[in-house]
Order: C-alpha cells, then sequence, then structure tokens
C-alpha cells in the first residue's frame, strides 16, 4: 500500500470540498440550496454540487496522472510514459462521452423547466462515476 498517495489524497480531497462547501453557500444571494424556492435557485444550486463533482474529479485524475509518472519505490518506471499518456487519451473520451451523455439528457428535457437541472444531475453523477473508477483503477483514497 502507498501511503503518501493517499495522505496526498486525503489533503487534496479535503481542501477540494472545502472550496465546494464555499461555492454551496448561496445565503449571501438570499437562496437556501437546502430548500431552493424557484427553478432558478434550483439550478445554480444543482450546478454548484456539479462544480464541486467536477473538482473532486480533476483532483483525482491530477493523482492518477502523477501515480502513473512516478515510479514504484526502489523501481524503474518504463511503463510510466505510456500509462500516463493512455490515461489522458481515456480522459479525453471520456468527456466527450460525458458531453455527449448529459447534452441528450438536456435534449430530451428541452420542453421544460427541468433541462438545466437535469443536466447538472447528469454531470454530477457522471463525474462522481468516473472519480469512483479512478479511486479504485489507480487505488486512490
Amino acid at each position: 500500500m502507498k501511503v503518501l498517495p493517499h495522505v496526498l489524497a486525503s489533503i487534496l480531497l479535503w481542501a477540494g470540498l472545502c472550496g465546494a462547501a464555499a461555492a454551496f453557500d448561496r445565503k449571501d444571494e438570499g437562496i437556501d440550496c437546502a430548500h431552493p424556492t424557484t427553478t432558478m435557485e434550483s439550478d445554480l444550486c444543482a450546478s454548484d454540487v456539479a462544480a464541486a463533482a467536477d473538482a473532486e474529479l480533476n483532483t483525482v485524475y491530477a493523482l492518477a496522472r502523477k501515480q502513473l509518472r512516478t515510479p514504484a519505490k526502489g523501481g524503474s518506471c518504463s511503463y510510466c510514459g505510456d500509462a500516463e499518456q493512455q490515461l489522458v487519451l481515456a480522459q479525453r473520451a471520456w468527456v466527450q462521452l460525458r458531453d455527449h451523455d448529459c447534452n441528450a439528457v438536456y435534449a430530451l428535457n428541452s420542453d421544460g423547466t427541468a433541462r438545466n437541472g437535469a443536466q447538472m444531475r447528469c454531470l454530477t453523477t457522471l463525474a462522481r462515476d468516473r472519480t469512483r473508477q479512478l479511486r479504485e483503477f489507480y487505488e486512490l483514497l
């Protein structure tokens, strides 16, 4: 088990969550995200949740890339360049998949006021799923 990457992941995740918590604070705007009263308020709050999920994904992705660049303790890293490049290609493909999926969700709901919220929920769900995948695949916290 690699302790240092787990500690670093915990620190970065904590910092990301603190930033996300600040994004959820819309009380200065008169918005209670726990109980939004309008579609616009709901959309703004859903956007904050999606942004926080994306920030967490970006943190975990950066840790995965760093892990792929770092040789095992006392070992060489003959796989590093190719492994990291494959992850970058996979992430780029995933971003296209995410965008197309969530654009389809938006289009499905385009006749109603729920379209933005539905798209934000799609983005949030897919970002959280990808974050979980990266953690599992690369044994990150």
